[in-house]
């Protein structure tokens, strides 16, 4: 039997609902920084090790697993004012480069069908913009599944950044003869922990 005009235009209003929605259900994810954080240590003199990491953060994972993470090096915390000052003139010298950048991929597919407190493992190559260099590096993360399709991406164990690699070890040098130490490691370990929303 044919259908009427306003069945059609009903079923054309259901269909229109149900593919916006589907669309809507992948239009990815936005990092929640103020629950968000990227760490990192220094070991200086051998024995002493510092935890260190960044007040500002942002990015976004897209409907097809493409990752933008971004960290603002002008909010670098080692809570020590004069060391953070040090840090962002003679490390990362931030008149020059402000940020830092990763860009990897991601399995949406698996990441997207998480219930709440259901993990998956996956290893992922990235690629790091740090002072006005590129390299790619690998890391663990675990995703886990939050309320109303959140992710919590987490690294398994840190990554681990050499300073030379990016041109930060002379940096390093500076700072240690600063602060009149006998030697800082010029490998660091840097940690995630990242929450993303569902937008």
């Amino acid at each position: 039997m044919a259908l009427t005009w306003k069945k059609r235009l009903v079923l054309s209003s259901v269909s229109a609902v149900l593919v916006f929605g589907a669309v809507s259900a992948w239009a990815g994810w936005k990092l929640d920084s103020t629950h968000s954080s990227i760490g990192f240590s220094s070991v200086k003199n051998d024995s002493v090790m510092e935890q260190h990491g960044f007040r500002n953060l942002s990015g976004s994972i897209s409907d097809d697993g493409e990752v933008s993470l971004s960290i603002d090096l002008t909010s670098v915390d080692t809570k020590i004012q004069i060391r953070d000052e040090r840090m962002k003139k003679e490390l990362f010298h931030t008149d020059k480069y402000p940020l830092t950048t990763i860009a990897a991929k991601v399995d949406a597919k698996a990441i997207g069908e998480l219930n709440a407190g259901q993990t998956v493992v996956q290893d992922v190559d990235f690629a790091l913009d740090l002072h006005g260099k590129s390299e790619v590096l690998k890391a663990k993360v675990q995703v886990t599944g939050l309320d109303d399709g959140g992710l919590l991406v987490s690294t398994i164990q840190p990554v681990e950044v050499k300073a030379g690699t990016f041109g930060l070890d002379g940096g390093i040098g500076k700072l240690k003869e600063i602060a009149e130490l006998n030697s800082i490691l010029l490998t660091v370990p840097v940690n995630a922990n990242l929450v993303f929303v569902a937008e």
